[in-house]
């Protein structure tokens, strides 16, 4: 595995605290389970995603695109000053892989509803993780895991998800991972509702990008 990481202008720094902090998902999720200063209440009273169970990937990556574009007004965001990039590359992956774990395609509809609100969710998510590029990908220099706490009808969830720093000095969003708090309920201010998770997999942060 490649021991320096390359930094291009633009690129999220470095923080050496950070660097390989965690080595998976659930780790990270432990040790934020009880952190609720980033607390997001995701609006679903926007969305019809009631029969989307029977629906084929690329139907629902098409939908995902189309949520996200209708809910933020811009696909550039900012977390502590650093640009972070949502396109469509980035929703396909994601949705990809939601697709390809069992415990996290049972959340699809939550995982929609995140797309609607992404945009806030991003610039107001914690950074707790960063890791080398491990598969050797030019194109690809470093790899950044935010962590949020969401609220998605009266249900609380973790909520992580992936940045990639780019040899071009860009980053982008890629994959999103939630997990639901068991009998953890949340009181939402009277016009917006919450949202909730369901229990990820024990998968290496790096499983689908770096090593």
């Amino acid at each position: 595995m490649n021991n320096k990481i390359n930094i291009t202008k633009g690129n999220i720094p470095i923080d050496k605290k950070l660097l390989n902090k965690y080595q998976t998902t659930s780790e990270i999720f432990k040790e934020h389970t009880n952190n609720y200063e980033n607390k997001i209440n995701i609006k679903t009273n926007t969305l019809d995603l009631e029969d989307i169970s029977n629906l084929k990937i690329s139907t629902i990556k098409s939908l995902a695109k189309e949520i996200f574009q209708n809910n933020n007004q811009t696909n550039n965001f900012y977390n502590d000053g650093n640009k972070i990039l949502v396109n469509k590359t980035g929703i396909d992956e994601s949705i990809t892989k939601i697709f390809e774990s069992r415990q996290q395609r049972e959340l699809l509809r939550e995982h929609l509803l995140v797309l609607s609100t992404l945009g806030d969710i991003i610039e107001h998510s914690k950074l707790v993780n960063q890791a080398f590029e491990g598969k050797g990908r030019t194109k690809y220099n470093s790899w950044n895991y935010y962590h949020s706490k969401l609220a998605i009808e009266n249900n609380l969830y973790n909520f992580e998800f992936e940045v990639v720093s780019m040899a071009n000095g860009e980053n982008h969003y890629r994959v999103q991972k939630l997990e639901k708090l068991q009998n953890k309920k949340t009181e939402v201010p009277t016009g917006s509702t919450n949202n909730s998770t369901v229990p990820v997999s024990e998968t290496s942060v790096s499983e689908d990008n770096i090593t």
